[in-house]
């Protein structure tokens, strides 16, 4: 799996991807998330054998994270082709270390969930995030729990 900066030649591959069920519920249409959050995001992709299956990005910039002194991870999609085939787990594995190596300042990393997303709350809380008992009342889809993860710890 290969974590890289996102650069238009992906966006045909990035904005065709779907997500299913209740997802929808959860992320926003990734053509509107390029057009609007460039300035104020980092862009990745996630490859698998050259193949873009996915799409995250990182706050770094705004100082409007959910954690100060921490980045944000934000919009984090697998293609629903590529759904329950492991991708999500080893995403997480490798996020950390790559994070580290971009952003070797940053104390950590931290996300907001929604509350009724049991499953990417249970991926999160097995790949060493914690949840902080923050919740973020305003949401998309209703409130959110904030959670974290110390980067320093990684050495």
């Amino acid at each position: 799996m290969l974590l890289r900066s996102y650069n238009e030649s992906d966006r045909k591959a990035v904005i065709a991807f779907v997500v299913t069920g209740k997802q929808t519920n959860y992320v926003d249409p990734l053509a509107e998330t390029l057009s609007t959050t460039g300035l104020y995001r980092e862009n990745y992709v996630i490859e698998v054998n050259g193949l873009i299956i996915g799409f995250f990005q990182i706050d770094s910039k705004t100082n409007n994270q959910c954690i100060p002194d921490h980045l944000e991870l934000h919009e984090v999609i697998i293609d629903s082709k590529h759904q329950n085939q492991g991708y999500g787990k080893e995403f997480l594995k490798e996020l950390f270390p790559f994070l580290k190596e971009q952003y070797s300042e940053a104390a950590g990393v931290c996300l907001t969930v929604n509350c009724k997303n049991h499953s990417a709350i249970n991926l999160y809380l097995r790949s060493g995030f914690a949840d902080t008992g923050m919740i973020k009342a305003e949401g998309r889809s209703g409130p959110q729990h904030v959670m974290k993860k110390d980067l320093a710890r990684l050495d």
